[in-house]
């Protein structure tokens, strides 16, 4: 399973101008099955009501929520407020941020192979999925 991080998402919903817009039209337009997490969902309804407003926000959210070529990830198991923080401390130690760190740990639940971002450093070895960037994905596994 292949899952999108927040910045190729943001890309494709808000930031149209961006001269990666294509690469990530493309796979999010694509017939293939993807993922993203609900950290990533919340931090891209963040942005949209940074950039638009509230209103736009609530439905970007609903919209991939809705969306069948999209499948929201979770955890697979809440935690206790202690062992939550001591897992997630787990990841942040690998050189993570917070977001990031919610992010890895949702993937490796779900056993996702790979995380298409435009931020590879942020992930590259940090986890038990392969990074690449939206092109790279884009020149290996699409006509």
């Amino acid at each position: 399973m292949i899952a999108l991080d927040t910045d190729v998402l943001a890309i494709y919903f808000i930031f149209k101008w961006d001269k990666r817009y294509r690469y990530s039209k493309t796979i999010i337009e694509s017939d293939i099955s993807k993922a993203t997490t609900i950290v990533n969902v919340l931090e891209l309804t963040g942005l949209m009501a940074i950039a638009q407003n509230a209103t736009k926000a609530r439905q970007l959210f609903l919209l991939l929520h809705r969306r069948r070529d999209f499948e929201i990830l979770f955890w697979k198991k809440w935690y206790s407020q202690l062992a939550y923080i001591s897992k997630l401390l787990d990841y942040i130690l690998r050189q993570m941020s917070f977001s990031d760190a919610q992010i890895a740990w949702i993937l490796e639940e779900n056993d996702v192979d790979t995380l298409i971002t435009w931020n590879k450093r942020h992930f590259q070895g940090r986890g038990s999925f392969e990074t690449i960037t939206p092109e790279e994905y884009l020149k290996g596994n699409l006509p």
